[in-house]
């Protein structure tokens, strides 16, 4: 999700004000956000195959992950402190997602195959309570997630009516893929209709993310406001 120029000292104006001139880094990590979810939501809704899923993870480790830490780091600096939050929790998430993917699951499957072991269950049933584990656990890490992303949500109201947009997409999608894991089936296949509909919410999450990113740098560098964010009155 994002945050956009509309906060105060961004773009052009936080270069004029900061001494140290660090850069627009709200655009730098917002695009890996957006590429990240636009990839997720293609994986989710089937839309790729299981070995394009897996070539996704290079993405959401380095330019999800990395790129966008980096980026929130380079924000702290310069003063913008939601752009910074925003930046370095989603680029750990990214990290973590990755994590998940190539380590941590892997390794619940492998202990719980291995405490089976001389228990005289079938390989396919602890491949299935494996599978179950895991589900669960991921929709229990979601809703923690929920909670940090409902935070964002109610902050964004100071922003733009783009990034308030993007950051109830990124709620939707959230509590979508928890109804879909937590309401697993016995083997961990997740809630099919609930999976492909936060797919499908994540797609439209990634183009306000890169429409976000679009109306940053073009604004900026073309010094007119041609793609509009509808900046939200501050509470009074």
């Amino acid at each position: 999700m994002t945050v956009t120029s509309s906060l105060p000292a961004t773009g052009d104006e936080a270069r004029a004000q900061s001494p140290s001139r660090i850069g627009h880094a709200l655009v730098v990590g917002a695009a890996g956000f957006a590429w990240c979810s636009l990839a997720l939501g293609l994986s989710t809704t089937g839309a790729m195959n299981s070995v394009g899923s897996t070539m996704i993870l290079s993405g959401t480790f380095f330019y999800g992950g990395l790129v966008q830490l980096v980026a929130g780091f380079f924000a702290l600096a310069a003063g913008a402190t939601f752009v910074a939050a925003f930046l370095t929790a989603y680029g750990a998430f990214w990290l973590g997602y990755t994590a998940i993917q190539v380590y941590v699951a892997p390794h619940i499957v492998a202990s719980v195959m291995a405490a089976g072991t001389g228990t005289g269950a079938s390989a396919q049933a602890l491949q299935a309570q494996a599978g179950h584990d895991i589900s669960q656990a991921l929709g229990m890490f979601l809703v923690a997630w929920l909670v940090v992303t409902a935070i964002f949500t109610v902050a964004s109201l100071g922003t733009n009516a783009v990034t308030v947009l993007a950051f109830t997409l990124l709620d939707l999608t959230i509590v979508l893929l928890m109804v879909a894991y937590l309401g697993a089936s016995s083997v961990g296949a997740p809630v099919s209709g609930a999976l492909h509909a936060a797919g499908w919410v994540e797609i439209v999450l990634a183009a306000v993310a890169f429409y976000i990113v679009l109306a940053e740098l073009a604004n900026e560098t073309l010094r007119r406001a041609v793609f509009p964010l509808f900046p939200l009155a501050p509470a009074a």
